[in-house]
C-alpha cells in the first residue's frame, strides 16, 4: 500500500513539474543582450556600450501629441555610429482610436528618415477608465495605422500585468516587449505564447551610461523585416517623401519610461499640484520628490507626472 501511494505521489509531483514548465513564458527565439534610453540616460558613449556586449537599442523618440525626446537624434546617431541594431519608441497618451492615430501617425513621420533595424514599439500608458476591451481599441488604432503609414510590422512594450489584464487575444500577432522586474522569466499571460522583448531591471548599470539604465533581453522577432528591392527592372520615379517636421521642445517635464507598476497622468488645464494628489490618493511631497518639481505651484498643461 506505501508503494503504491508512493507512485502516486511522484506522479502528481512530475505532473504538477510538467504543468510548470508548460506555463513558462519563453523567448521566440535565441536571446540578444540589449537596453533601451531616453532622455534621462543624458550623454551615451555607444561605443562603451556595445564593447561591453550590448547589440541592441531602443531609443525613445517621442510622447504625446508632439513631443520630441531631446536626445533622440543624438541617440539615434550614437547607436548606428558604434554599429548597435537600434530602433525607437513612442509614449501614447491617447485614451480614444482617434487621439491614437494622430499620435501613430506623429511617430511614423518623425522617425521616417532613419534606417533603423528595429520595429517601432507602442507603449501606451492605460488608463484606468478603460475596459480591457477599449484598451485594445485603442493600442490596435495605433498599431494599424503605423503599420499603414510605414509598410512595416510594429510591436507592443508593457508590463507583465498590463499584458495579462488589460489586453486581449487581439494582439497577439505583435511581437511582445514585456517589463516583469526580479524574476528570470516573465509572468505568462493568456495572449502571447512567447515574448520577443524582456526588460528585466530598470536599475542597470553599464560601461559607457551614467546612472541607472533598462536592461533588455530580446530577440530576432524585434528586427525589421523589410522587403528587397527588385533589381530585374528600374523603379518608377515617386515623388520625394517630405521630411518630417519636428515639433518645437516641450517646455513640461518629459515623463521617464515607467517601471511596470508605475502610472503616469498628463496635467490638463486648471489643475493644481493638490487636486491631482487628492484625485490619486498620494500627497503633494510625494509628486514633489517622485517628479524632480522645484516650484509645487508651478506645473503645465501637457506635463506629464509619475504618481
Amino acid at each position: 500500500m506505501k508503494r503504491i501511494l508512493s507512485i502516486f505521489l511522484l506522479t502528481l509531483f512530475l505532473l504538477s513539474l510538467g504543468a510548470g514548465i508548460a506555463l513558462a513564458f519563453s523567448p521566440s527565439s535565441e536571446i540578444i543582450p540589449g537596453l533601451d534610453v531616453s532622455i534621462y540616460q543624458q550623454s551615451i558613449d555607444f561605443r562603451q556600450v556595445r564593447a561591453a556586449g550590448f547589440q541592441m537599442v531602443y531609443i525613445r523618440s517621442s510622447l504625446g501629441y508632439s513631443y520630441v525626446d531631446p536626445n533622440f537624434e543624438r541617440n539615434a546617431d550614437g547607436a548606428e555610429a558604434a554599429g548597435l541594431e537600434y530602433g525607437f519608441y513612442h509614449f501614447c497618451t491617447a485614451s480614444t482610436e482617434e487621439e491614437a492615430v494622430q499620435q501613430a501617425r506623429f511617430f511614423a513621420d518623425l522617425t521616417r528618415s532613419y534606417e533603423y533595424d528595429l520595429k517601432l514599439v507602442l507603449e501606451l500608458s492605460p488608463s484606468r477608465e478603460l475596459s480591457r476591451t477599449e484598451t485594445t481599441d485603442v493600442a490596435l488604432a495605433f498599431l494599424e495605422e503605423l503599420q499603414r503609414r510605414t509598410g512595416e510590422d510594429a510591436a507592443i512594450y508593457c508590463s507583465a500585468s498590463t499584458a495579462r489584464d488589460k489586453y486581449d487575444s487581439r494582439l497577439s500577432g505583435y511581437a511582445l516587449w514585456v517589463a516583469d522586474y526580479g524574476v528570470e522569466s516573465p509572468e505568462p499571460n493568456d495572449n502571447w505564447e512567447t515574448w520577443a522583448g524582456f526588460q528585466y531591471s530598470d536599475s542597470g548599470r553599464v560601461n559607457g551610461i551614467r546612472g541607472r539604465v533598462d536592461l533588455d533581453h530580446f530577440t530576432a522577432q524585434m528586427r525589421v523585416q523589410r522587403e528587397p528591392s527588385p533589381t530585374a527592372s528600374p523603379l518608377p520615379t515617386v515623388s520625394p517623401v517630405p521630411t518630417a517636421t519636428s515639433a518645437p521642445t516641450a517646455t513640461a517635464t518629459p515623463c521617464p519610461t515607467p517601471s511596470s507598476e508605475e502610472r503616469c497622468y498628463v496635467v490638463q488645464p486648471g489643475d493644481t499640484l493638490g487636486a491631482i494628489a487628492e484625485r490619486f490618493g498620494v500627497s503633494v511631497d510625494y509628486l514633489v520628490e517622485e517628479n524632480g518639481i522645484s516650484d509645487p505651484s508651478v506645473i503645465w498643461a501637457g506635463q506629464i507626472l509619475r504618481y
